[in-house]
């Protein structure tokens, strides 16, 4: 009996290692079989071998495992732009863009489709009304896109010729000659539309900010404050109240303004470098030197995006099929 038991050791050993053995086995097939496939992955797999359709449903099946993820609804509008459907296209990058507002893709194809539908919209509108409104203030837009903003304020004009008394394009008209650093014109059309609509924010909002820019500070507070009662969740708006006041001495007034900015729209950047100086005038050094951080930080983080955007094109940030 002696004798055999190192035998029979061994053979239980042999035994103990073969079941461990099968049980990793099991356990890593049982791994294999619970891990689901990536639906955005096989999702752009589906895309990129032409399966449309299938691509449209696993991208539908990632936005319900991801619903702030934008990435699903970029592929579902690539898809639905290769097959035409440009309207449904855009509809669903609004959304993605609204559960990601920074998505570099969403905003490319965003731009995409929009040109293509605009392109589809003024064939339309020059077969109907080849010198109407609507088409002129179509080319307008598309030149203001193209930052071509001369063109865009004759067109503008022309279309303001079919439509004298409409305070969509006198406003638009406006915006494009503030920019354009052509005050004196600016305040004409903006007064033109609160002529017409005496309660319409683009027009006392760009009278105020025209008014800044050619530092008339008593007119530019007046309108500015008049956008303000009309838009007082604006950021922008409060923004520019409070550079305007900060800019006559009312640094208390300043203060609350810059405030009530940031807590709108929190990357205001403009406005936290205002309210560090706006502190230090107050004698309040941490609150000045807190408020430069917050303005170095999110300066940081634009100039990240911006880089990002340019070197990344969409491919880089889509999930790529494996091609092997």
């Amino acid at each position: 009996m002696k004798l055999r038991c190192p035998c029979l050791m061994e053979e239980v050993a042999r035994c103990l290692q073969v079941l461990a053995v099968a049980c990793l086995v099991a356990m890593a097939h049982a791994s294999q079989v619970a891990t689901p496939t990536d639906p955005l992955i096989e999702g752009f797999k589906a895309f990129y071998q032409g399966d449309l359709e299938r691509a449209i449903s696993l991208a539908r099946v990632y936005i319900k495992l991801h619903p702030n993820n934008s990435a699903g609804q970029v592929l579902v509008a690539r898809a639905e732009m290769a097959q035409g459907k440009y309207e449904p296209a855009y509809q669903e990058l609004r959304e993605g863009l609204r559960a990601d507002p920074k998505n570099i893709d969403a905003f490319y194809y965003l731009g995409e489709v929009s040109k293509t539908l605009s392109q589809l919209e003024y064939q339309q509108l020059m077969m109907l009304a080849p010198d109407g409104a609507r088409a002129h203030q179509f080319l307008a837009e598309s030149y203001v896109a193209q930052r071509h903003d001369d063109k865009a304020a004759e067109e503008y004009k022309e279309a303001l010729k079919a439509d004298p008394r409409s305070v969509e394009l006198l406003c638009a008209l406006g915006d494009v000659e503030r920019w354009l650093l052509r005050f004196g014109d600016a305040i004409e059309h903006y007064s033109r539309a609160l002529q017409l609509a005496p309660n319409e924010y683009c027009g006392y909002f760009g009278i105020g900010v025209a008014h800044l820019r050619r530092h008339e500070l008593p007119g530019a507070i007046e309108y500015l404050r008049r956008a303000v009662e009309l838009q007082p969740a604006s950021g922008e708006t409060r923004l520019a109240l409070g550079d305007v006041l900060l800019s006559s001495g009312d640094v208390t007034g300043a203060v609350t303004e810059l405030k009530a900015a940031v807590a709108f729209k929190p990357d205001l950047r403009q406005a936290y470098a205002l309210l560090a100086h706006a502190y230090r005038l107050q004698g309040q050094p941490e609150a000045a030197e807190a408020a430069l951080m917050k303005a170095k930080e999110l300066e940081q983080h634009e100039h990240e995006y911006v880089n990002r955007a340019l070197i990344e094109d969409d491919l880089s940030l889509a999930p790529q099929p494996d091609t092997n």
